[in-house]
């Protein structure tokens, strides 16, 4: 059960701190079939600490949307694949992107912003940080993120970093992903 909740968190985490830009920038926007990034993930949860992979690969690029898979392993089990859709035709909203319940049922609340230049996966990147609150459902219910994301115009898929918060039935829990691969698997 509680992998499961995992699972979903890391779900629904994921894309929102991949998509923390600016609304009228769009990360995918030069992406080509094949492209990926993938993350080093490290969740505690209470006493148990799961460590993980996540990996971001587009699987179809039109002139109107991109369609990207997220797949990972959580302390090596595979983590439900995830299909998603990215309009590339409007302003870009990152809470249409929330798995785990109805699209666009995230509320995101932006805390703070700066930049700073970060480096992850070997490469230095100058990155743009943001603060937010993140309330969404889950399959476990509602639940309150703190988060932190750095993503970046030239970091491949856009996310570098992420850092995230919460109280979950009482127990404290903190995700954090960093990149350490990219390319193109074509």
């Amino acid at each position: 059960m509680r992998f499961r909740f995992f699972a979903a968190l890391v779900a629904v985490a994921a894309p929102l701190a991949a998509h923390a830009q600016d609304a009228a920038q769009n990360p995918y926007k030069n992406a080509k079939v094949g492209d990926y990034a993938s993350y080093a993930s490290t969740t505690k949860f209470g006493a148990i600490d799961i460590q993980g992979t996540i990996t971001n690969t587009v699987k179809a690029v039109s002139d109107k949307e991109v369609t990207l898979e997220i797949t990972g392993k959580m302390n090596g089990m595979d983590i439900p694949k995830q299909t998603q859709k990215i309009d590339l035709t409007k302003a870009f909203d990152p809470t249409a992107l929330a798995g785990g319940g109805a699209k666009g049922d995230a509320k995101i609340e932006k805390s703070g912003e700066g930049t700073e230049k970060v480096t992850v996966g070997g490469k230095s990147y100058d990155a743009k940080w943001v603060k937010m609150k993140v309330t969404t459902k889950t399959p476990a219910g509602e639940v309150t993120m703190d988060m932190k994301t750095w993503v970046g115009n030239d970091v491949p898929l856009g996310l570098a970093k992420m850092e995230m918060s919460s109280q979950v039935a009482g127990m404290a829990m903190t995700m954090k992903m960093e990149l350490t691969e990219t390319g193109n698997k074509k």
